[in-house]
């Protein structure tokens, strides 16, 4: 059944001007682009109430890219209805400019699943006909409300900034790790001690991971501590892949 099909609206013209696709550098996809029944809409809350919406296929070549604010949600809902329904030809690839600029933010994505449209907000867009032109009213809504959702869920965790002590004990853990001494150890020896304590904090970063909303907090102290302790586990996990390897 094809969901995605061109349904014409107003400001069609205004809303294409948003579209940042071009500066990021067209390429050109490695795989056929269709459209017509599959397509991924990402979002990720940037500093300052912005919101960044992608549309792709399949999260691989946007077609795709703006930022508006976060509370407006007419325009957002028009960039939603241009990114499901509209045609396009013209694409882009998200490294590195456009992953540096969210690789520090709070993400989500909705996607076509079993006809319906399946959301991060524990509930599905019905695809009876009559409704799939509602989507992006309702998408558009959702990724505001949940956007305050966030930040009353951070003002809760914050706990007027005592958390920052939680966070701090995190990163010591994270960044408490073996060196490696070349002149007492076989690498073999070593590789063993890293998968080992990357295997005793798996439960932390779990922890740390499902916290990501601290992405959008207020207090910039927390949400310095928690970005460095994101980095500290992206780097445990690569040393181990190399490690396993």
């Amino acid at each position: 059944m094809t969901i995605f099909r061109n349904r014409n609206h107003n400001n069609s013209h205004k809303v294409s001007s948003l579209n940042l696709v071009r500066e990021y550098g067209e390429v050109k996809p490695r795989y056929k682009q269709n459209l017509a029944n599959t397509r991924i809409v990402e979002f990720a809350y940037l500093p300052d109430d912005q919101l960044l919406l992608l549309g792709s296929m399949d999260g691989q070549y946007p077609y795709w890219v703006s930022i508006t604010k976060v509370n407006d949600v007419s325009t957002n809902e028009d960039v939603l209805r241009s990114i499901l329904f509209d045609d396009f030809s013209v694409y882009t690839k998200t490294w590195p400019d456009i992953d540096n600029i969210i690789k520090n933010s709070y993400r989500r994505r909705f996607a076509l699943c079993d006809g319906s449209m399946k959301t991060p907000f524990d509930y599905g867009l019905s695809s009876d006909p009559d409704q799939v032109p509602y989507w992006p009213q309702h998408m558009a809504r959702g990724i505001y409300s949940h956007y305050l959702q966030l930040k009353e869920l951070c003002r809760f965790r914050e706990a007027d900034g005592k958390y920052l002590d939680f966070l701090n004990h995190y990163l010591t853990i994270m960044k408490t790790r073996t060196a490696f001494d070349e002149a007492k150890e076989e690498v073999k020896e070593y590789a063993k001690k890293v998968v080992k304590e990357y295997e005793g904090k798996r439960m932390l970063m779990k922890l740390v991971q499902s916290e990501d909303y601290l992405y959008v907090s207020e207090n910039q102290s927390i949400k310095q501590t928690y970005i460095q302790i994101r980095e500290e586990i992206n780097h445990l996990y690569n040393q181990y892949m190399t490690m396993v390897k």
